[in-house]
């Protein structure tokens, strides 16, 4: 099907919405794939439309692992101009050759899967039974923020009554192998070095469920968010049942201690 931009734009906005939430912008099968030029930019209206959870959720785990890939926004590949759905996916397939030949994507034996956001420096690398302290984030593939400890985004007290932002002053203690963390998380760890930051998406069998749904969030905003990924997961009733969501993990090395 190929529409035209100037089609696109005569169309009522619900249309708009039904015909790129609808026809297969999201749903793009190839897993490396940033072919969906306008699916990056369409996703949060699709999901803000009163589309229901199950559905929105349903487009988001089809669709390529765009959470791994950089974004497309401010850079030359997202100013060249397509007028239609097929040129934006020649934008798309182009930018997505130029993604995975610099960085690419590597699958752990357990099935997570990681992006290098930033590299380390020094000898010494993350072992499967090494001790280090990290800082991480969780979200939803779809961006959904759900908890973080060290990187800047939760407050914590200090004391007299004061709160300041957690970055710095904050930190996770993992041991390899012991399950501070889920087993999806553990393997893509081992060859991290001091300073390296990766992006994991996590797949819910490699997920919470394999740590005992640690670690645990500390802060009223990241309880209510994992007690409502673990809804989402386990369904609530008939007539809402259980999906298996993904979750992306943003993970930095602070020390490597043994």
């Amino acid at each position: 099907m190929r529409v035209s931009a100037n089609a696109l734009l005569a169309t009522s906005f619900p249309a708009v919405l039904l015909l790129l939430c609808g026809h297969g912008i999201l749903a793009f099968n190839n897993i490396y794939s940033t072919r969906t030029y306008i699916r990056t930019h369409t996703t949060t209206t699709c999901l803000q439309a009163n589309l229901s959870r199950r559905n929105s959720l349903e487009r988001i785990s089809t669709a390529p692992l765009v959470a791994l890939l950089p974004s497309l926004a401010n850079t030359p590949m997202a100013d060249a101009k397509c007028t239609d759905i097929d040129s934006c996916r020649e934008i798309g397939e182009k930018k997505e050759e130029k993604d995975l030949k610099e960085n690419p994507i590597t699958i752990t034996e357990n099935g997570s899967r990681y992006k290098v956001l930033k590299t380390g420096f020094g000898d010494e690398v993350v072992k499967d039974d090494s001790k280090i302290d990290l800082i991480y984030s969780v979200s939803t593939l779809s961006n959904g923020y759900i908890y973080s400890q060290g990187m800047g985004y939760e407050n914590i007290d200090v004391g007299n009554g004061k709160k300041m932002k957690d970055a710095g002053l904050d930190s996770l203690r993992v041991e390899i192998g012991k399950q501070d963390v889920p087993v999806g998380i553990e393997s893509a760890l081992v060859g991290m070095k001091k300073g390296e930051r990766r992006r994991v998406e996590l797949p819910p069998r490699v997920g919470f469920a394999t740590s005992n749904w640690k670690p645990e969030p500390t802060t009223k905003r990241g309880k209510a968010g994992i007690e409502g990924y673990k809804r989402i997961l386990e369904g609530n009733g008939p007539n809402q049942p259980g999906f298996p969501a993904a979750t992306v993990w943003d993970v930095e090395i602070l020390r490597i201690r043994s």
